[in-house]
């Protein structure tokens, strides 16, 4: 029973520590996590990368070709969205994927930006993440969690020669048998 304890908290430790990332992360870093769910910053972001998101600094609009992250809707992350400055303006900036033929048809400003992108997780990565932060895959980590914390972590103590009988040796013994 030791080996077989052992050798599922080395294959957990791993699982656990891709679980624990994202929050270490954000928690030391203040970064949010996007999911890409358009086709319109192909190919450099494509549907199921995760964007590691960086506060924004003030001056997110500054440079042309800066992927910036935009809000449609304060405090609504269901209206976030990812596009590149495409042109400056006295207003504020008016943003384009790079999949679409066409500028947005709106001007952003600098209190729309909720951040810029860091870094992708693209693919696999991006797959680990959302598996990681689902709500199915947290509780059956938990549960093993929990199922190997209740495993007994030695070997069973071999009885003394000099102990009492116990358990169906105490039933014999005591049926004089």
């Amino acid at each position: 029973m030791h080996v077989l304890s052992r050798t599922l908290w080395v294959l957990l430790v791993p699982v656990l520590v891709v679980f624990a990332a994202p929050f270490v992360w954000q928690v030391t870093t203040g970064d949010t996590f996007m999911s890409v769910t358009g086709v319109s910053m192909e190919p450099t972001y494509r549907v199921g990368d995760v964007l590691v998101v960086q506060d924004p600094t003030g001056h997110d609009l500054a440079v042309v070709g800066q992927p910036v992250v935009v809000e449609f809707t304060p405090g609504d992350a269901g209206t976030q969205y990812v596009h590149r400055v495409h042109e400056i303006t006295a207003d504020g900036a008016v943003l384009k994927g790079d999949d679409n033929e066409v500028p947005d048809p709106v001007t952003v400003t600098e209190q729309d930006v909720v951040g810029t992108p860091r870094a992708v997780l693209a693919g696999d990565l991006g797959t680990l993440y959302r598996v990681s932060q689902s709500w199915g895959a947290r509780g059956v980590v938990g549960l093993l969690v929990l199922g190997l914390a209740l495993l007994p972590t030695g070997p069973r103590p071999a009885p003394s020669p000099d102990a009492a009988p116990t358990g169906r040796r105490a039933m014999r013994a005591a049926a004089g048998g």
